[in-house]
């Protein structure tokens, strides 16, 4: 898996300034957040939001998380990623690496989903205390998709975290009202981070030693108004002016106002070098002294460095060994103003340095920042496709397409372009994603015979696969795919593209259309499946993932023979990719095939030499949990319920009320074993919330398996009409698809209850079941016949009385029951009352009962 690499400078804590103004009365309302889940920060720039922030974090008992947000962070799973590993340091070892496979399968995996994962994390971590993730400069987001995932958070936040958010403006988040009016919420605003008059002398004072008279400091608070930045400002100007005094007398405001005024007054006292050193430095957005050299073309930036620390000229440290600094907003926005005014074409070149300089040290998201600045197309695109896989798999599509849409389309390579249409597909934009591969199919049209022309083809077939998927527009991919004569060769990236990073079922991903299946999505992939393997493909991992959706939809179908053949198609290539994604599915439902076929033993074996595999050999420890509850439902089914539950102990799973998707077989295995212990209370709560994430998720195959369970538990303890309106629903999701082993895996539970609910389908709620199907789904239970235990009958069963008992008991209607044993459809009715006379029963349904609790079939 490709590690991303991020800028440990995001996630620092600020150095606090030596000398700053500590407002306690400020702090001690940041305090209170022990008694809320967040506190906003909010003010114009230069209120002194992240000093105040900083110098909290510094005294606070919290453990603090610190996120610095920009414009470029404005892509969700970039934002989460930082997010995530900022809080990394205070949660459990290898929290980063489990989080990383859910944010690289989005949006195969929605957001909320992600998010519970994370609250998981939150609500499991083992140290005490307080835990307060920041997020600085949060108005630099403008993404309503983070937005919605920053209010879900703050709204399900566990017990112990809290939020601090920093920002020049109010939050567009919904949620902030409701946890106000709460009293969960604090605010601090403009007017209460103004200076007093106290605060003001402290800082004249603590600062620059200025030791100003009560007049004067009144006076400063007047033309100020408290706000930092502009006091910081006059400050500076006082301290170099050659005389305080006169500034007193002479000052009275500016028409261009006081920041831009006292701003122009600091630089123009400076030194020369000093001012050419802060001008050329303005367009970094972050810099260390290598940098500030690139574009400075000297040998002296650390001692600069050190002396604009001395000046206290907004410069902000951001890490702890003073390495990486940044300008304070207000001033860099000011300089850069200031630069473009004076030398745009500098301020050009200068981006073209910065550029250059950071790809060298293979910074290249900055160095595409700045070459973009630059408008050097050429660099730009170069850089791009340099990183262009990395971001792919991270799955940061937003940054992808802020890149690409910056740069004219015809001036991209075909490949690149062709990943921006595939980006389009992936975030929803399918309309713009088919006109653009459109364009892309002309221009392959055009292009000469030979080798690189069949790579377009082979890529565009790739896309519009996907496109087909997403979209549903089958019959376009269909027409395209008639025109293609040739081999398809190998595309490194989109020949080995993963789709599955956290899943045991490749069903319950989007690639598996979350478990639908039809008689048509089962014709578009064997098409699909034909073609591939005659053009070339045969053996991507493309190919690979399609079967094996296939063959879990084959044994979904209870077509054991043919989940067989694909499954063993799979085993093969899966080892050799040594893609865990792909092998540990394949061997999941080749294990799940040995015990529905009575190779239990097999079926062990299988899951233990997996978990091996995944432990020794592919390294991935996320793979093992899963495996190991598929290992306890396989003893919960043979009835070993405390090996189960030894099992399932090791996973530590959060409370059963606070279930995460991410592992939903664990969880699903959990309420099993609950069941198992008579804990049928517990258990359906569980299920209530796996079924709404499912549901949320659109998740067929999960709905129907919680619905299943959840109608079995009400039966156990006796809800008749509950169990009813669960497995109605699990029947209406089950016939659209076609399901058949989500219920005859349940076993006789689940037999027993389908031929109550068969003989209650004319009730309204229940009359969207068809016969057929309830006939169908009964029929497929495994049933042995026993000897007749005579001595608990009125009478004993003739032969072909226990034979027409035996077809009742599989769901066969009187019709079926007749042709079956070749009677007439009366005969079949004498035989059915002599049956009830001799079961001591009125009904077909009690007779039924009656038998199950004889022990008539085994």
């Amino acid at each position: 898996m490709h590690t991303p690499i991020l800028l440990q400078t995001k996630i620092k804590i600020p150095v606090p300034r030596s000398g700053g103004v500590r407002r306690q009365r400020l702090l001690d309302r940041l305090n209170r957040t022990t008694d809320g889940r967040l506190a906003l920060v909010c003010a114009p720039a230069g209120f002194g939001k992240t000093t105040l922030i900083g110098q909290w974090a510094e005294q606070s008992s919290s453990k603090i998380a610190w996120y610095s947000l920009d414009e470029t962070d404005n892509d969700l799973m970039k934002f989460w990623r930082y997010a995530i590993h900022a809080l990394q340091a205070h949660l459990p070892p290898g929290f980063g690496e489990r989080m990383e496979p859910l944010l690289q399968a989005y949006p195969n995996v929605a957001m909320p989903t992600i998010l519970d994962a994370l609250l998981q994390e939150l609500e499991e971590r083992e140290e005490g205390g307080l835990l307060t993730l920041v997020l600085d400069d949060y108005h630099t987001i403008s993404a309503a998709f983070i937005h919605d995932s920053v209010g879900y958070l703050i709204d399900h936040l566990p017990e112990g975290v809290r939020l601090v958010i920093a920002s020049r403006s109010e939050l567009p988040l919904s949620t902030t009202s409701k946890w106000r009016v709460r009293g969960k919420l604090i605010d601090i605003g403009s007017r209460q981070l103004e200076f007093t008059e106290e605060e003001t002398r402290r800082f004249c004072q603590d600062t620059s030693g200025l030791r100003l008279s009560d007049e004067r400091i009144q006076l400063l608070q007047k033309w100020t108004e408290g706000w930092a930045a502009s006091l910081q400002l006059l400050v500076l100007t006082l301290k170099e002016h050659e005389d305080p005094d006169r500034f007193f007398l002479q000052y009275s405001g500016s028409d261009r106002g006081l920041i831009q005024y006292l701003l122009e007054e600091v630089l123009g006292q400076l030194p020369a070098d000093i001012r050419r050193f802060l001008l050329r430095t303005s367009i970094l957005s972050r810099f260390d002294a290598e940098c500030c050299e690139a574009v400075t073309l000297g040998n002296d930036s650390r001692a600069m460095l050190d002396r604009l620390q001395r000046l206290n000229l907004f410069l902000v440290p951001l890490d702890d060994t003073q390495g990486w600094y940044r300008y304070h907003h207000l001033f860099s926005m000011f300089l850069k103003t200031q630069l473009l005014k004076e030398d745009p074409e500098l301020a050009v070149a200068l981006h073209r340095l910065a550029a250059d300089h950071l790809a060298g040290r293979s910074l290249l998201e900055e160095a595409l920042e700045h070459s973009l600045e630059a408008g050097d197309i050429g660099t730009a695109i170069g850089l791009l496709g340099a990183q262009i896989s990395s971001v792919i798999e991270r799955g940061e599509w937003s940054t992808l397409l802020r890149w690409m849409n910056r740069l004219p389309t015809e001036a991209l390579p075909f490949q690149i372009r062709l990943l921006y249409a595939f980006t389009l597909i992936v975030t929803g934009q399918f309309e713009s994603a088919a006109e653009e591969l459109r364009r892309l199919e002309r221009f392959a049209a055009d292009a000469e015979p030979g080798e690189e022309r069949q790579e377009m083809r082979s890529s565009l077939f790739f896309a519009k696969i996907n496109l087909a998927f997403s979209s549903g527009d089958y019959e376009q991919w269909y027409s395209y795919a008639d025109r293609i004569p040739d081999m398809l060769p190998e595309s490194p990236l989109l020949y080995r593209f993963n789709y599955n990073t956290n899943e045991p079922f490749v069903r319950r991903t989007a690639f598996g259309l979350r478990g639908m299946q039809t008689p048509e999505t089962e014709a578009i992939a064997g098409r699909i499946i034909g073609i591939l393997d005659s053009h070339g493909w045969g053996q991507s991992l493309f190919t690979q993932y399609i079967v094996q959706s296939l063959a879990e939809g084959y044994y979904e179908w209870d077509r054991l023979g043919d989940s067989r053949r694909l499954l063993r198609r799979i085993e093969p290539i899966a080892r050799k990719h040594r893609i865990a994604g792909l092998l540990v599915p394949n061997l999941v439902a080749a294990a799940r095939l040995q015990w529905a076929e009575g190779s239990e033993k097999e079926a062990h074996r299988t899951i233990e030499d997996t978990i091996e595999l995944v432990r020794d050999e592919l390294r991935e420890p996320r793979w093992l949990a899963p495996l190991h509850a598929f290992q306890a439902g396989l003893h919960l089914r043979a009835g070993n319920t405390a090996l189960a539950e030894t099992l399932l102990s090791s996973l530590k799973l959060a409370a059963p009320n606070k279930p995460s998707l991410m592992k939903n077989l664990e969880y699903l295995t959990y309420a099993r074993l609950l069941g198992a212990k008579r804990k049928e209370k517990d258990a359906l709560g569980l299920l209530e919330t796996l079924n709404r994430l499912n549901r949320r998720e659109g998740c067929i195959v999960g709905i129907v398996d919680a619905e299943a369970l959840q109608a079995l538990l009400n039966a156990q303890r006796g809800y008749r009409s509950e169990a009813f309106a669960h497995l109605g629903e699990a029947l209406a999701l089950g016939e659209a698809n076609g399901y058949i082993r989500a219920f005859v895996d349940e076993g006789e539970p689940m037999r027993s209850l389908l031929m109550q609910f068969k003989e209650q389908r004319n009730r309204e709620e229940h009359r969207g079941i068809s016969e057929e199907y309830l006939e169908r789904l009964i029929g497929r239970f495994p049933l042995k016949e026993a000897p007749m235990p005579s001595e608990r009958l009125i009478e004993p069963l003739s032969p072909k009385e226990s034979a027409v008992l035996l077809e009742a008991v599989r769901g066969a209607a009187n019709r079926e029951i007749a042709d079956r044993l070749h009677l007439t459809e009366g005969t079949v009715k004498v035989y059915l009352s002599r049956i009830y006379g001799k079961l001591g029963v009125s009904s077909r349904i009690q007779a039924l009962r009656r038998a199950e609790e004889l022990q008539l079939f085994e």
